[in-house]
């Protein structure tokens, strides 16, 4: 009775254990660098829905506000910043007529995130000046690391501001 064993011995088993180690060790870089640039990328997306959503309702107002007295206005000709933290909006700043209105910021909300469906998952900021929505920021998650803008698109998560925005500021405090 002769048997031959068959399997593999341990030098082969701890080289292919140090070809995947290697590998593993170039590969697993590069894969979190896609990956960063793959949420990146979307936020960039995002940004651009709420973009064209916040347009839409904008164009909507001045429609509606072509011949209101200027003091009737809500949006005006001025301009404004728009913060949304996932469920609620502010208006951080501006001089466009009743920004600061509570009833028009929860209206203005309601307008976009009725377009823009992720409402619930994005903290934005949008900036408005003389009825044209001139940037927008999008973030997501609780650390708000990938950021993504429009109409100017992130391309690294390392950017500190996009358009006039500071990026640290995205997030309502």
């Amino acid at each position: 009775m002769n048997k031959k064993l068959k399997g593999f011995t341990l030098t082969e088993l701890i080289i292919v254990i140090a070809i995947i180690g290697i590998l593993s060790a170039l590969l697993v870089p590069s894969y979190m660098g896609w990956i960063v640039k793959s949420r990146i990328r979307e936020q960039n997306n995002n940004a651009k829905i709420i973009f064209n959503a916040a347009q839409t309702v904008v164009q909507d107002y001045r429609f509606k506000e072509r011949k209101m007295e200027d003091s009737k206005k809500n949006v005006g000709s001025g301009k404004f910043e728009f913060y949304w933290d996932k469920n609620t909006g502010a208006s951080a700043s501006g001089d466009a007529s009743k920004v600061t209105d509570t009833a028009f910021i929860n209206e203005f909300a309601r307008q976009v995130n009725r377009i823009y469906a992720d409402q619930s998952e994005t903290t934005y900021k949008i900036y408005v000046e003389n009825y044209m929505v001139k940037s927008v920021v999008s973030a997501s998650g609780n650390s708000n690391r990938h950021k993504g803008s429009y109409p100017t698109k992130q391309d690294s998560i390392n950017s500190t501001t996009i358009q006039g925005f500071d990026m640290s500021t995205i997030v309502l405090s």
